[in-house]
């Protein structure tokens, strides 16, 4: 992205990978922000790769605050992989590479972005363009006068390219070729673009899809399909922007239906448990959809005896342990406090034992918490499932 390029071209890459490159999450992993929690980065998120540091065994991302400005936040470098081809962002960070005279970059973008059936088409032509004129350069660099000519005629190629694609609805295209023919020799042709309603229009476009790809990770689908919307009025043919919106709608669209399931399966005796479960599936393709959220408000007492119940007497006596009272508030209190830094507690009977030793584990680790903590954690899961599993304490 043209946000990062300054910033990523002086930063060494990690092993691998280059600066500006899209890294993958193959964990769950918090990022961490000047040494300290930041966020919760679930499975699958992508991030622009900035900084590797061996030696501490960190990668530097870049992550876009909800006012547009941008951090480096860090992840353990064995938590991340190359992300999955995108044809659509090779085809924009193709674009600029050219506008920042990485040629070789250029072509091995727009090269991949052609093999992206969608992108196939848009991306050949750009490539022949710029391929001519990067050829056309050199050719006028001998003096020849004949190469002159051919020089001044792809330049204008290239001009004609970018108002065709101003045209389309691709503005950050056409700025990123624009800018790029200034720096191959712009004096030879003028710029038919408006260059300032170009950059204000590009710098939307680029927060929108940074801003909705984080949050689509996050499952805040409302949130970002807003920011979709917001991105394709300032450049409607964003195919990123585009290939996002019908995913962020389903989940909504998903979401939606289990709200109405809930609503109407708390109404009939012995529905409680239907009503809590579709609530909280929604909840995980939709954390923002708001009716979901004010019915689990409403059904909170519910919700805490099948995600955190207290331990009260009723508890012990169901729960049927040996494990100190005071230490099973203590895991009690770590995991309702510090688990939810990241997430929404689930349901105790959503995964087995050895699956909450699991996660667990990981979220301890992420967390730094001590071993004592994540036993004490672990000591009240294990009491709350059977509790759950017994048909509750209270």
């Amino acid at each position: 992205m043209a946000l990062l390029a300054v910033a990523a071209a002086s930063l060494p890459a990690a092993p691998g990978f280059a600066p500006g490159d899209f890294v993958r999450v193959t964990r769950s992993e918090m990022l961490m922000f000047e040494g300290k929690n930041f966020l919760g980065a679930p499975k699958g998120q992508e991030f622009t790769l900035l900084k590797h540091d061996a030696i501490q065994k960190r990668v530097f991302v870049s992550y876009m605050k909800d006012d547009g400005s941008l951090v480096a936040v860090t992840l353990p470098d064995d938590a991340v992989e190359a992300g999955a081809p995108n044809g659509a962002r090779d085809l924009l960070t193709g674009a600029e590479a050219f506008r920042d005279q990485r040629y070789d970059d250029a072509k091995r973008l727009l090269l991949r972005a052609a093999a992206d059936k969608d992108c196939a088409a848009l991306a050949s032509a750009i490539a022949a363009r710029i391929n001519g004129a990067l050829a056309a350069t050199a050719q006028a660099r001998t003096g020849n006068p004949a190469g002159r000519q051919a020089f001044t005629t792809t330049l204008q190629a290239l001009r004609d390219a970018a108002d065709q694609l101003n045209k389309a609805g691709h503005p950050s295209l056409a700025l990123s070729i624009d800018l790029g023919a200034d720096r191959l020799g712009g004096a030879a042709s003028a710029s038919k673009l408006d260059r300032a309603d170009l950059t204000r229009r590009t710098t939307i476009s680029q927060r929108s899809v940074m801003r909705a790809r984080q949050s689509i990770a996050l499952k805040r689908c409302i949130e970002a399909a807003k920011l979709i919307n917001e991105g394709l009025q300032a450049d409607p043919a964003n195919l990123e922007l585009k290939a996002f919106l019908p995913l962020a709608q389903r989940h909504i669209d998903d979401a939606e239906d289990l709200y109405k399931t809930a609503n109407k399966m708390r109404r009939f005796e012995g529905g409680a448990l239907h009503a809590l479960s579709a609530i909280d599936d929604g909840i995980k393709l939709c954390a923002d959809h708001v009716k979901l959220r004010e019915l689990r408000k409403e059904l909170g007492a519910a919700f805490e005896e099948r995600t955190s119940p207290p331990v009260t007497p009723a508890f012990l006596a169901a729960a049927k342990v040996s494990t100190p009272r005071k230490d099973l508030e203590q895991g009690r209190h770590l995991y309702t406090n510090r688990c939810t830094e990241c997430h929404d507690l689930d349901m105790l009977d959503s995964r087995s034992r050895g699956g909450w030793e699991t996660i667990v584990s990981g979220m301890s680790r992420r967390a730094g918490l001590s071993p004592e903590e994540k036993a004490r954690i672990m000591d009240y899961i294990t009491a709350a499932q059977t509790v759950v599993e017994a048909g509750g304490s209270r």
